[in-house]
């Protein structure tokens, strides 16, 4: 689990579910003192580094072609030279379908069915109501009120609880026209049937777990809500744009997922949140947020949200293509960036 979203699930359930991550499962009746996860360690930019990619489509959805992504990889490549110091490689490994992929973890998905059922909210405007209020809530705390005025489009805001409550008729708004969002064929995005395939949660498990690659792409998008939500979480709808997350098997102690679908799509909820994107500039769009990711990734920085267009500060709402020009225009972000000592 995403440490960030981790923590507030923490404090807000009261469990101790260090173990369920880091640890093997234990023998009945078995105490053990929880496993602390080693710390991120620095990549040095004195070597050249090969980021394994692997491609999971969902073919219901627009997507990319095999020279598309080969392109896609080749300016990921020189951005991350430019912007961040880094000689990079990517080598896709594989492409499966998105669906036949999560039924082949199907095992690890249910050793860690405790964790996704407290992480996800399930039916948010119903039962799950109260769960995502405080969610919002306790994510609000942390926050002044001109930071979630900027993120909700809303103000002037006077309290902390009027900001929830429009924060959660937003999210409740958004969601559900996200998962209406209407494909080629006249159906919806949202697949009733396959929940999981846009669950926070399990691609978190995922990226946790991963092995054979350290970058996954999907044509589709993680699309919910979950008990650790952060305000540019809440502010999208539930929309989670990419994951950098640990990976305690990996060499870089990381592996990272982006969904593609928000870039790919022109729904009437793109469209008019973010706007049209030329296809000649689709390409550097994805890239540039790609290089968010790696930030995350190669550089272990931290989430940032006070820094005038930085490419380390994630888009406010789902507006990536104002933010993709912002961020080229003003070039690599100078202000000094803190780094995480775990994601």
């Amino acid at each position: 689990m995403n440490a960030r979203r981790l923590l507030r699930l923490q404090s807000a359930l009261g469990l101790a579910l260090g173990p369920l991550l880091f640890a093997a499962p234990l023998p009945a009746q078995t105490l053990s003192l929880p496993v602390q996860p080693p710390p991120l360690q620095d990549l040095p930019k004195d070597r050249a580094y090969e980021l394994r990619v692997l491609y999971l489509e969902d073919p219901r959805l627009p997507t990319l072609d095999p020279a598309q992504r080969g392109e896609l990889y080749t300016r990921i490549r020189r951005l991350v030279a430019t912007w961040l110091g880094y000689r990079v490689s990517l080598r896709e490994v594989g492409q499966q379908a998105l669906s036949a992929y999560f039924s082949s973890h199907d095992t690890l998905f249910a050793e860690h069915a405790p964790l996704i059922r407290a992480t996800e909210i399930e039916a948010p405007d119903a039962g799950g109501g109260a769960r995502l209020r405080a969610t919002i809530a306790r994510d609000f705390r942390l926050r002044p009120l001109p930071l979630i005025e900027r993120y909700l489009r809303a103000g002037p805001l006077t309290t902390q609880a009027a900001a929830v409550e429009i924060a959660l008729r937003q999210f409740s708004a958004k969601l559900t026209e996200l998962r209406a969002a209407p494909l080629a064929d006249g159906t919806p995005f949202f697949d009733a049937a396959q929940p999981r395939l846009t669950s926070f949660a399990h691609w978190a498990v995922l990226m946790e777990q991963i092995r054979e690659a350290d970058f996954v792409f999907t044509n589709s998008m993680i699309a919910g809500a979950d008990t650790g939500m952060p305000i540019y979480v809440i502010a999208r709808g539930g929309l989670t744009t990419g994951l950098t997350d640990n990976n305690d098997r990996s060499p870089y102690q990381a592996a990272t997922m982006v969904g593609l679908f928000p870039f790919l799509s022109d729904a009437p909820i793109f469209l008019r949140e973010r706007g049209r994107i030329p296809d000649d500039q689709r390409l550097d769009v994805i890239a540039t947020f790609c290089l968010h990711e790696l930030g995350h990734f190669f550089l272990r920085y931290a989430e940032h949200y006070d820094h005038p267009r930085c490419v380390h500060v994630a888009p406010t709402g789902l507006d990536y293509y104002a933010w993709h020009q912002a961020v080229r225009a003003a070039g690599p972000c100078l202000l000094p960036h803190r780094k995480t000592p775990r994601f």
